[in-house]
This record gives structure tokens, sequence and C-alpha cells, in this order.
């Protein structure tokens, strides 16, 4: 049986993965320009929308996104990649959420 490449375990620390969870919740958390908000949210659901992390090939406007938002080394692992991807769309609402009101 071949294994996909995308499955294997992360060789970055899981503590890195939180830090950086953490760390985009803080920036999130931060801005109080709702226009920005809104553009990291649509970003993160493009994501949702077009990356399959189960697939080897990542297209490369998902790639661009990742890269604007620092988040190319945290989505190896498909599982972690989701985890991650659905933390931070939830801290993005929540925020949005907060700005409008």
């Amino acid at each position: 049986m071949i294994s996909n490449p995308k499955q294997e375990i992360s060789s970055i620390p899981a503590t890195d993965h939180d830090a950086y969870v953490l760390g985009f919740e803080q920036m999130i958390l931060d801005l109080d320009d709702l226009p920005s908000v809104e553009l990291i949210m649509k970003k993160l659901q493009y994501l949702g929308l077009h990356f399959n992390p189960f697939e080897e090939n990542v297209t490369s406007e998902c790639q661009e996104v990742m890269k604007s938002l620092k988040m190319t080394d945290h989505m190896h692992n498909p599982y972690l990649a989701t985890n991650i991807l659905l933390r931070l769309l939830d801290k993005t609402e929540e925020q949005l959420n907060k700005l409008k009101q």
C-alpha cells in the first residue's frame, strides 16, 4: 500500500502549530478594521472551498492564500490542516460579528 505523502505526520512540533493559531487569533482580535477582517475571512473561506488537504497537488491560488496568511508550513498534515483552518475561521467569524455590532 502506497501512502499519500500529505498524510505523513508533520515534522513541526504541535506547540508550533498551536503557537501559530494563538498568534493568528491575537492578530485578528487586535484588528478593528472591518474590511481587513472581511478580507481575511474571504481568504479562509476560499481555502475551505478549494483546498483539499488530502490531495498532493495544491493550486497556485490556494498556495498564495496560505502564503499570505503564513500558514503554508502548518498545512502538510491533512487532519491538522482541517483543524487549523476551522479554528481560524471560527476566530475570524467571532471578530467579524464583534465589529459589526
